[in-house]
Formats: structure tokens, C-alpha cells, sequence
């Protein structure tokens, strides 16, 4: 069954010539190590926002969470046991240009990002093992699925849940969400911010502060 290929939200496209030096993506994806609640989200929005007819489908997402993430050889002592597969926007040209025998590969003006020209690409994915992140996405139809960041304004991102700050301790949540879209100085401020307790008042208690009810006791 045939299916509208997938939509790509760039602000155009600019085509490199072999050997033109191409600006690297400074505003990038990047996602809290096993912070994520598998609320799949982040999918249902990626999916939506690319999809031309208005479907919600996860499975043509261009990110996908991974149940059974691996940490080096130790399992997580902290967190849910879920990560955000992502796209890490190589340098570019990304490894999965650079082996594209279709030159498929064009980049977004605004963000520098390498985005698939659907109607370039012959659908021979060498793309998919040429990723060394493994997060070129192939649609039940064989579409290939890159994230291109929706021009700037990832809908991942703005869909996110607020992450957990303190897993263990009661209702205590950070109001930050698991992805950001930043460059890597923005990122490495948020890695290093210290969590902080703080209370989560209840609507009853909240009520009972405000003399809006009263206590039956």
C-alpha cells in the first residue's frame, strides 16, 4: 500500500558541491541519559508534525526511545532504563552523506542540518549502516527517516513531559524536560545543575491552605 512520503520541515535547501566546506550544526538534539519515562511523546509529535495526511504513528518517527539502553558493561543505578535514540548531527558532511551513492543529502540554510530528499533517494540504505548512532529510521514502507530538526523548532522537544529530579523521593519533579535543543556549552550548564527538593502541594492541601475547605478532623 502506497503511502504521501513524509514531510520536511526546512526553511529550504542548499546543495554542496565535493570539497565545498559545509558549516556544522550548532544547535543540536540532546536528551539526559536515563531520564526518560518512556512516555513516547516525543514520537507521537515527531510523527505528527512530519506527516502530510495527520497521522500519529510512532513508527514514522525519526527518534525512537530504546527500552534496554546499554551503558558501557553497568547496568543504570539511577534513573527509568529508557534513552532517547537521537540524531547527533555529525560534522558535516555526516557519515551518512558522505556514503550516499544518490547524493540524496541537502541542507537546511537555517540550521545546517543534512536533510534526505525523499525524491533523490533510491532506497539502497547504505544511509542506515553508514550511521554510527544507528538513527536513520527506515518507515514500514522503506522510507529512510532523518531528523531535521522541523527547521529549528524540534516538536519533540516542545512535546517532552518534565523529567524526574529526585526518583526516590516522593512527588519531587524538575520542571525541565528530558530533550534539548542547544549547542553543547547550554547542555553541559544543565548536566551540571545540582537537583533541588521541592514540594509538591496537593489540590486538597492547597485548599486547606486557602481556607477553601475544611478539615474533617
Amino acid at each position: 500500500m502506497s503511502r504521501t512520503p513524509q514531510t520536511e520541515m526546512v526553511t529550504g535547501a542548499v546543495w554542496y558541491q565535493p570539497g565545498d566546506e559545509i558549516p556544522d550544526v550548532d544547535q543540536k538534539l540532546y536528551a539526559l541519559q536515563n531520564q526518560c519515562t518512556d512516555c513516547n511523546i516525543c514520537e507521537v509529535a515527531c510523527s505528527l508534525v512530519h506527516s502530510p495526511d495527520g497521522i500519529v504513528n510512532p513508527l514514522l518517527a525519526r527518534l525512537k526511545v530504546n527500552h534496554s539502553p546499554q551503558v558501557g558493561k553497568r547496568a543504570p543505578t539511577h534513573g527509568f532504563g529508557f534513552a532517547a535514540d537521537i540524531c547527533h548531527h555529525c560534522g558535516n558532511p555526516p557519515p551518512c552523506a558522505e556514503v550516499c551513492p544518490a547524493d540524496a543529502f541537502y541542507y537546511d540554510p537555517k540550521t545546517n542540518v543534512a536533510v534526505i530528499a525523499q525524491d533523490k533517494c533510491i532506497g539502497c540504505m547504505e544511509c542506515v549502516p553508514g550511521c554510527p548512532f544507528d538513527v536513520i529510521f527506515v518507515a514500514p514502507d522503506g522510507e529512510l527517516l532523518k531528523c531535521d530538526l522541523c527547521g529549528g523548532e524540534p516538536a519533540c522537544v516542545e512535546a517532552c513531559a518534565t523529567r524526574p529530579e529526585l526518583n526516590n523521593v516522593g512527588k519531587q519533579y524538575n520542571r525541565a524536560p528530558v530533550l534539548f535543543h542547544a549547542d553543547s556549552a547550554t547542555y553541559r550548564a544543565v548536566l551540571q545543575d545540582k537537583p533541588e527538593p521541592r514540594d509538591e502541594v496537593g489540590m486538597m492541601q492547597a485548599m486547606l491552605e486557602k481556607g477553601m475547605v475544611s478539615s474533617a478532623a
